[in-house]
């Protein structure tokens, strides 16, 4: 999460490469206001070496919903969640890893061509054994197909992602309110880069945002999972939205996946 700075260009993302997501505030939040207990640290290997990638939503015992970049083109193998954390340095006694059996990433989506944009950003893990729901770890409600979040309404973003642009990620969960923005605004934000399962949030003047290392992340409106962070341009740039997938728009394609509604 990160707040404003001057010259902010690139698109952010976070494949375990240079993506840039999920700019917070520097104000780190607490308790339920992170919602701890129904986000996940997605750890990736790569030679060996295990890393945090990216974050992720629990919606049921079994499954968790995550960005597509993050995982499309890696074997499930790689990956491990880490659910009831909110310091990752300092693990909690509420804390559990759990290995990741299988990756659907959704059958549409795609990297846009001149751009390098992900589009319909969003993939279900399957979880190796089933998440124990109690102190620490729970479930976010998933939205009815179509039920979109209104217009100015505020929502949660969190994560472990960096604060500023070009910083690190951070071991300590944040978290950001954030409005709705009307989708005309978001395509004029922008232009020719927001197809119909994308929609933004954020403030005008920037201030708020994801930024690098919140990709997969949840934003929840009242108690709906309603987006999915996925990309944006620099990282709570005045204009330039946080970009999210939107959920709502997937709700029919997660349940056919096995999905079994909280």
């Amino acid at each position: 999460m990160a707040e404003s700075a001057s010259s902010r260009v690139h698109f952010w993302l976070l494949v375990g490469l240079s993506f840039l997501l999920g700019a917070v505030s520097h104000t780190t939040a607490t308790g339920d206001d992170l919602l701890d207990s129904k986000i996940v640290a997605l750890y990736m290997n790569v030679s060996g070496e295990v890393k945090f990638h990216c974050g992720g939503a629990i919606i049921s015992p079994h499954h968790v919903l995550t960005a597509a970049h993050c995982v499309t083109g890696w074997h499930s193998d790689r990956f491990t969640v880490v659910a009831g954390a909110h310091d990752l340095s300092l693990p909690e006694t509420t804390q559990v890893s759990i290995g990741v059996a299988e990756v659907t990433v959704s059958e549409l989506f795609y990297w846009e061509p001149d751009s390098a944009i992900p589009v319909n950003d969003i993939a279900l893990l399957r979880l190796a054994s089933p998440l124990s729901f109690g102190e620490g770890v729970d479930a976010v409600h998933m939205p009815d197909q179509d039920q979109d979040p209104a217009v100015a309404e505020h929502c949660v973003v969190s994560g472990w992602g960096a604060l500023e642009e070009g910083g690190p990620v951070t071991s300590v969960l944040h978290a950001v309110d954030v409005p709705v923005i009307d989708q005309l605004y978001c395509e004029n934000s922008y232009p020719y880069l927001i197809a119909p399962t994308m929609m933004c949030a954020g403030y005008p003047t920037g201030h708020h945002d994801a930024c690098a290392g919140d990709s997969g992340g949840p934003m929840v409106c009242g108690e709906l999972l309603q987006g999915i962070v996925s990309w944006g341009s620099g990282c709570a740039e005045p204009l330039k939205f946080g970009v999210y997938t939107r959920v709502a728009f997937f709700r029919d394609w997660v349940e056919k996946h096995n999905y079994i509604p909280v």
